[in-house]
């Protein structure tokens, strides 16, 4: 089941969270705390938007999240943070969120997110109709 990603689920998406970027290809170091107040922060976004699937026990099992951001006359929606759990990937979990999200999204046209490149994750997200901005890079500093 698919339902709105809320602060009382947030919780667990955070413990979600820290399993899954711990892990291999990510290896991140993440606290509870700090996932949730992320996803808590990304949550208290005006015009955040986000969702998660529950397996048949009520458990998380995946996440989408992210907020609208006006450009111009059309409303573009960054996704800020994603994640399937590790043993349910693979099993179409991803997939339906993001097409969960677009569904209660239906007027934002235009997508888009960070992630790393040649990670499973760029092919998933490549899968899904994203491609590689051709105009726009990403600038760190230090």
């Amino acid at each position: 089941m698919i339902v709105d990603l809320t602060t009382e689920n947030v919780g667990e998406c955070a413990r979600l969270f820290v399993r899954t970027f711990s892990a291999h290809p990510w290896n991140e170091s993440w606290t509870e705390a700090d996932a949730a107040q992320r996803l808590g922060d990304v949550l208290g976004t005006p015009r955040s938007a986000g969702v998660c699937a529950l397996g048949d026990d009520g458990a998380v099992l995946g996440f989408v999240l992210g907020h609208r951001e006006r450009v111009g006359a059309e409303d573009h929606l960054l996704v800020k943070e994603m994640c399937v759990a590790p043993d349910r990937q693979r099993e179409g979990w991803g997939s339906r969120l993001l097409a969960a999200l677009q569904h209660r999204l239906p007027d934002v046209e235009h997508w888009y997110l960070l992630t790393m490149r040649d990670s499973p994750a760029a092919a998933f997200y490549e899968a899904h109709g994203f491609r590689p901005a051709s105009r726009v890079g990403v600038y760190v500093r230090p």
